[in-house]
């Protein structure tokens, strides 16, 4: 249930419900404070109209203090607010990111898409922000003033009062049945506006294929049609408006002079004083307030919980299962080894791999070809213990995969795949990444190792040059190269690389081939690869089919046996021999 994800929201962060408590209370203080003040506003009417002077000055000062009280109230109000939900919402946000960063992968890939979780991380908490910062004090405020000031307009004057709750609900039904409408259209104006805008994106992204294509005609009747339907829509909401503004005009004047003419004959009957009747007028728009902000009241709750329900769903994903190892068993013949591994992505899916068998050796560069989709890149993943195994056994440092702490395995583990991960940040942020604690010598010696440094130091900040969002300043062979850097530094046993040169030019492959030589130097690798030129210096090779091992053996080996990677080799232009 959506109320039950916001009832738990609060449960669970009851160590500031005392604030939020407080924060009620001061509402409901001003829910008096503003009958008190209206009371004594009708008082010192009623003591001026009488000639009573004095009595009339102390009402007045009463009032006064009343109203001064208030604005001392609403200050103190929102200073415990801002201080309250700071402090709330930043737990809220830290412990978000945590569990995405805890989170067992395989149901946060299931589960979420990446811009759906920005949205989680983002637009739903800023949301239970506002709405715990601002819509809880504004609705209990403007609920409780409401309550109060009715309480007293009926004590005032019943008769006045029946007069007004049978008016005021007629004249709200009859705005917001016009006012129905006027959201509808605006609501396809805005989809109208945004189907133009999108198509505007897309003209300039892809303007290369646009005038390639000689489309500019086509997206421009497109552009036209959408923003002509917006400029349609929006002019009958002005007429709407038009209509709306003189049927709520027309409802208010009839209301007052209902309220008046009623009064009027209240106060010439002896019923109602002219101060009572006053006050009453004041009070009332408590009630109106109230009354008309019923509906949006309910809208923001009904919002606030689906966004808490959104915030959970993300809470509510499982971390990933962990194990006792966290050391390296002695004597282990090698930091990898698989036995009948069986692995699919979806319980009775497609097995991704089936039956393979390989080892990594200690100190060996071992390389894993084969066609697209024939479970390469989804090795890595189970080495890295991001999947578990489904059959089979996979012996990660002498211990089982499902034994090992996550977060002890990673950390004899570096991985260089093919799209470069980078952070905003500069060139010392993204190495250090690779070893917490990394001192700056440390980086600068990575980045020496992969030929980076020349480079950094044409900036002025040096390695503290800011290398933009994702690396955006930097070309492909830099980012590969820095990604290098970061998993040299790290300095672990076993280095994974997942096609890291598959997206590069020849000249900047060369380049970030001797880079991973360095950092392969005396350690054991795995080497997921396409381009066949980047395994030719592997020990030792495993052709993949069907995620099964079709071939295996040294470079040389496979190619006298002029089978699968002869044919690979062959393919791609590289000498075979005679």
């Amino acid at each position: 249930m959506k109320t039950g994800a916001l009832l738990r929201f609060y449960i669970d962060n009851r160590k500031y419900l005392p604030g939020i408590v407080l924060i009620v209370g001061l509402s409901l203080c001003s829910g008096m404070l503003k009958m008190l003040s209206a009371a004594y506003w009708g008082r010192s009417l009623d003591y001026g109209v009488a000639g009573l002077t004095q009595e009339m000055l102390t009402a007045a000062g009463m009032m006064a203090f009343f109203i001064l009280l208030d604005c001392a109230r609403t200050a103190l109000h929102y200073r415990i607010i801002g201080r309250i939900t700071e402090d709330m919402f930043l737990g809220v946000r830290v412990r978000a990111f945590q569990k995405l960063c805890r989170a067992s992968l395989p149901d946060l890939e299931q589960g979420f898409r990446t811009g759906d979780v920005a949205a989680r991380l983002g637009g739903d908490i800023d949301f239970l922000s506002n709405f715990s910062a601002g819509h809880i004090s504004n609705f209990s405020r403007v609920l409780f003033s409401g309550v109060f000031s009715l309480t007293a307009c009926i004590f005032i004057s019943w008769q006045l009062s029946i007069a007004y709750l049978i008016l005021l609900p007629v004249s709200l039904w009859v705005v917001g049945a016009i006012s129905r409408p006027i959201q509808e259209q605006g609501k396809r104006s805005m989809d109208h506006t945004g189907a133009a805008m999108s198509t505007a994106a897309g003209a300039v992204s892809g303007a290369l294929t646009v005038k390639a294509f000689a489309a500019e005609e086509a997206l421009c009747q497109r552009f036209n049609k959408a923003a002509d339907e917006a400029y349609s829509q929006k002019v009958r909401s002005e007429k709407l408006g038009m209509k709306m503004t003189a049927v709520k005009y027309i409802a208010t004047v009839a209301q007052t002079m209902s309220l008046f003419l009623l009064g009027s004959w209240l106060v010439s009957s002896g019923r109602l004083t002219v101060g009572g009747f006053v006050s009453f007028v004041a009070l009332s728009g408590y009630i109106t307030d109230c009354l008309s902000q019923s509906d949006y009241m309910f809208k923001s709750i009904r919002n606030a919980s689906a966004s808490a329900q959104r915030y959970y769903e993300v809470l509510d994903i499982p971390d990933e299962p962990t194990g006792p190892v966290c050391q390296p068993i002695g004597g282990a013949p090698a930091p990898c080894a698989a036995q009948n591994l069986g692995f699919a992505y979806s319980l009775g899916g497609r097995p991704v791999l089936d039956g393979l068998t390989l080892s990594i050796p200690a100190g060996k560069k071992v390389a894993v070809v084969g066609a697209s989709g024939c479970g390469k890149s989804t090795l890595i993943k189970l080495i890295c213990r991001l999947h578990l195994p489904l059959s089979g056994s996979l012996t990660l440092f002498g211990a089982q995969a499902e034994e090992w702490a996550p977060e002890k395995l990673r950390a004899h583990i570096s991985l260089v795949t093919q799209d470069p991960c980078l952070f905003g940040g500069s060139f010392y942020d993204n190495v250090a990444l690779g070893r917490p604690g990394a001192t700056r010598a440390q980086c600068e010696a990575a980045l020496r190792s992969v030929r980076l440094w020349d480079f950094v130091c044409t900036f002025p900040e040096g390695m503290d040059h800011p290398i933009g969002e994702g690396g955006q300043n930097l070309s492909g062979g830099q980012k590969q190269r820095l990604c290098i850097a970061r998993a040299m530094v790290k300095q672990a046993p076993l280095v994974l690389l997942d096609e890291p040169t598959s997206a590069l030019d020849m000249q900047t492959e060369r380049e970030v081939q001797q880079a991973l030589d360095r950092l392969l130097e005396g350690r054991s690798a795995v080497i997921i690869a396409h381009r066949l030129s980047t395994v030719q210096g592997a020990d030792y090779i495993y052709v993949l089919e069907k995620g099964r091992v079709a071939e295996e053996g040294s470079p040389q080996a496979l190619l006298s046996q002029r089978g699968r990677y002869y044919e690979m080799c062959r393919l791609q232009g590289l000498e075979v021999g005679p």
